[in-house]
């Protein structure tokens, strides 16, 4: 629809459970959703190539971080007219990470991270958003920051230092949901094969802009593939729908 993007954005697992059934899951999920732009983290060299081979995907341009040599990357992809992109690679981190910001010509910038995964790692996290955020900032006042954060609001540090011209659009569309992301009651196979029983929500669209505002978001990935309890992901995605303003 004209004047309306829809963003999803998923850390997709790269581990070996099931990793090929899952990742059949994934492309066929992606397909069937088909939005405009998708932001996918933990991304593996076949599961790229899964997602590349697969006919829906000759209508999107790729981004990736380049990052082949740290074993997963975030990735990007767009099937809105692309301006231009850029990697953000020299992130304090000692896990290979990096971002990738896609500028569409619609007028927005969609970007993804995947924040250092430690509980140990907060100051970390706070180095790399202090260092990711200007620098965002600095490609226009229209940005959609989405991904694997790491951090839940109830981390105080990390809160801290999010840019308060970000919207958290869960919150601000589901006030009353906690919309959590890692979820070991409803994914069953996050507790039964990782042994995590979490609850938390730490994937997240952020939105700063005046030229967009959030329309809709959903959780997705939430069903098992399976009858014996394998999801999509430890993770449950998002997908936001935007509207301009």
């Amino acid at each position: 629809m004209h004047g309306e993007l829809r963003v999803l954005t998923w850390n997709i697992w790269f581990g070996g459970h099931q990793r090929d059934e899952r990742c059949a899951a994934l492309v066929a999920e992606l397909g069937r959703r088909r939005p405009d732009v998708i932001a996918l983290q933990e991304v593996t060299a076949p599961v790229r190539a899964a997602i590349e081979a697969a006919p829906w995907a000759t209508a999107y341009e790729l981004r990736d971080d380049d990052g082949r040599d740290a074993g997963y990357g975030v990735l990007v992809l767009s099937r809105r007219a692309v301006r231009g992109s850029e990697v953000l690679a020299d992130l304090p981190t000692t896990m290979g990470r990096r971002l990738i910001a896609v500028d569409l010509e619609v007028g927005l910038t969609v970007a993804t991270i995947h924040l250092e995964s430690m509980a140990i790692s907060g100051a970390t996290r706070v180095a790399q958003l202090t260092r990711l955020q200007p620098w965002l900032a600095a490609r226009g006042p229209d940005v959609c920051l989405v991904g694997d954060l790491n951090f839940s609001p109830a981390d105080a540090d990390e809160t801290a230092a999010l840019d308060p011209a970000f919207v958290d659009v869960w919150p601000a569309l589901h006030p009353d949901d906690p919309g959590d992301t890692v979820e070991s009651d409803l994914n069953t196979m996050r507790r039964d094969v990782l042994g995590k029983t979490s609850r938390k929500r730490i994937d997240r669209v952020l939105l700063r802009s005046g030229a967009w505002r959030p329309a809709a978001i959903e959780r997705v990935g939430m069903a098992p593939i399976d009858d014996h309890g394998t999801f999509t992901s430890d993770h449950f995605g998002l997908e936001v729908t935007l509207r301009q303003a």
